[in-house]
């Protein structure tokens, strides 16, 4: 026999309640304190749906979910979608100070070998090849304090770069010229850091789409 009561729920027996227990038949009953006994029928019904409510199992009827009212979905707002791309923008700028460029060169000569120089007494070149090589700040790091000091004690005078161009090109750099131009580039990098992070500053602030636009992610970007 299962019984149901307003404040402890069902309560499955193998036998009827005792007489010291308030039994009753209807809801007036039940709202008052008293235990109902299922039919049959309750019974099923709540085995079925053993989630339905005690009122729910008493009446054999499921109460509806009551329907969610549609929302429509918001207007595109064009400040948000104007800011989203401009900080693009500006990661994508920033990306450009973790390059650094290789150029080959020779000295321009004159029929009799000599090497030519301008008005100023400056040596003339021209460029052979130049190559675009990538370097963060983690890689600045090792290669100026652990890799390159390494490998000039062993007796190296060159080490292996590769560029960033697919298929990847070797580059054999001089150790010492690179030992030389690593801080060079970290400067560069920090001071591209900074801008970067006032022009995602002013884009987070801005409360326009005017004051967005205004944002120039390629002004006071050094040349290196």
């Amino acid at each position: 026999m299962i019984y149901i009561h307003k404040n402890t729920g069902f309560w499955e027996l193998t036998d009827i309640l005792p007489a010291s227990y308030r039994v009753g038949t209807t809801i007036e009953e039940y709202e008052q304190g008293a235990y109902l006994p299922l039919s049959d029928e309750q019974a099923a019904f709540h085995t079925e749906h053993p989630n339905a409510s005690q009122m729910e199992v008493w009446n054999m009827e499921l109460t509806p979910e009551p329907e969610q009212p549609v929302v429509p979905d918001p207007e595109p707002d064009e400040l948000a979608i104007a800011r989203q791309a401009k900080l693009q923008e500006i990661e994508a700028q920033d990306k450009f100070s973790e390059k650094f460029y290789v150029s080959v060169v020779r000295y321009l000569r004159d029929e009799n070998g000599e090497i030519q120089v301008n008005d100023k007494g400056k040596k003339l070149t021209y460029e052979l090849v130049n190559y675009t090589l990538w370097m963060d700040r983690s890689l600045r790091t090792t290669m100026l304090n652990t890799t390159l000091p390494a490998f000039q004690e062993r007796g190296d005078k060159t080490r292996k770069f590769w560029t960033v161009d697919e298929p990847a090109q070797e580059v054999e750099i001089p150790i010492q010229w690179a030992i030389d131009r690593i801080p060079r580039l970290e400067i560069y990098a920090t001071e591209t850091y900074d801008l970067f992070k006032a022009n995602n500053s002013a884009a987070n602030a801005a409360t326009s789409l005017e004051q967005l636009a205004q944002i120039d992610v390629k002004a006071n970007f050094l040349d290196f």
